[in-house]
């Protein structure tokens, strides 16, 4: 028996669909070139893939956890932690620690405490039976809080030449840590495609119960999945402290929303089990675009959160239209 073949047009559909959001990004880039004075610069398009940098990164530990079935909320607060933790370790501010630690061993002490938060959240998930999402929304209020703590609402700087090298250093004119960002996204697109860990996330994303009768370890996959997050989230707060050559008590603040609308723009599903990491690079893209288009033209920082907020509800509102569509 021959298997029914799906109509060509909506094999077409499903790729659009699929690839919509580089189109968008296409349409953002020729859009805001033609009509923004300055926005069609060499310099200008390296600063949109330079400014997507942190929320690029971050999005990749929220778009993990989401196509997994879960969320965390705690990333930004977790970035904040460690890029504060980093600082007070080894600047020679008068408000950081004093240690003046070495550089590599402040970047072990922070992936420990990316590690530590992402077992904290798996377990009271997963062993306890919570919400992800009222975990990590009280993970993320306790670690923003111990940050401002630690730091006693005082910025400090004046970090090691060691700290900042993936910053200050350029290739082809472009700083280390976008390089690093791309990398990262090969390497996680790899995992997330091509190994058994990630296939497993689709599954247990997609259907849980299938999982569990496909006798894959369901616990064991989201206890990874969220310790992953939590040591992407700090790697990416090393790297806003390098940017910054410092840290304050309220740094990253609102970058959460702008990670939740480039991963569901990106094209991954609230609802679990679908996405790429392709889509969710193309997602940060066109937010970073936005950002410089709004930069450039100089528009009111009030109307620039309205049209944060309309983002949002625009990703939404497409992950609904999508999942409408496959059904």
């Amino acid at each position: 028996m021959e298997a029914v073949k799906k109509p060509r047009y909506r094999i077409i559909a499903r790729i659009l669909l699929d690839n919509i959001v580089w189109l968008i990004f296409v349409f953002c880039m020729i859009g805001f070139s033609v009509s923004i004075r300055g926005f069609f610069s060499f310099v200008n398009y390296v600063n949109i893939i330079y400014h997507s940098v942190f929320i690029g990164t971050l999005a990749i530990a929220e778009a993990f956890v989401l196509i997994s079935g879960n969320l965390d909320l705690s990333v930004e607060s977790t970035a904040a932690a460690s890029a504060i933790l980093s600082v007070w370790l080894t600047a020679s501010s008068p408000y950081a620690s004093g240690i003046m630690m070495n550089t590599w061993g402040a970047f072990f002490l922070i992936l420990i405490m990316g590690v530590v938060i992402g077992f904290f959240n798996g377990f009271f998930v997963l062993k306890l039976r919570i919400e992800s999402f009222l975990v990590t929304l009280s993970t993320y209020i306790v670690i923003r809080a111990m940050a401002v703590w630690i730091t006693g609402g005082f910025g400090m700087n004046d970090l090691p030449s060691a700290f900042r090298f993936v910053d200050t250093t350029k290739l082809f004119r472009i700083p280390l840590m976008v390089f690093l960002m791309i990398l990262f996204y090969v390497f996680f697109t790899f995992i997330l495609r091509r190994t058994k860990f990630g296939k497993h996330l689709y599954i247990i994303g997609g259907n849980i119960n299938a999982a569990y009768n496909f006798g894959i370890n369901v616990n064991w996959a989201l206890f990874r999945v969220f310790i992953l997050s939590g040591v992407i989230s700090a790697i990416t707060g090393w790297l806003m402290a390098a940017r910054t050559n410092g840290a304050t008590a309220g740094m990253g603040t609102g970058y959460l929303f702008e990670v939740l609308a480039a991963v569901v723009i990106g094209g991954v599903s609230l609802s679990g089990g679908v996405g790429s990491l392709v889509g969710v690079f193309a997602g940060s893209l066109i937010l970073s675009s936005i950002h410089s288009a709004l930069n450039i033209t100089a528009v009111s920082p009030f109307i620039t959160g309205v049209i944060r907020g309309l983002l949002i509800l625009l990703a939404v509102s497409m992950d609904a239209l999508k999942r409408m569509f496959r059904k």
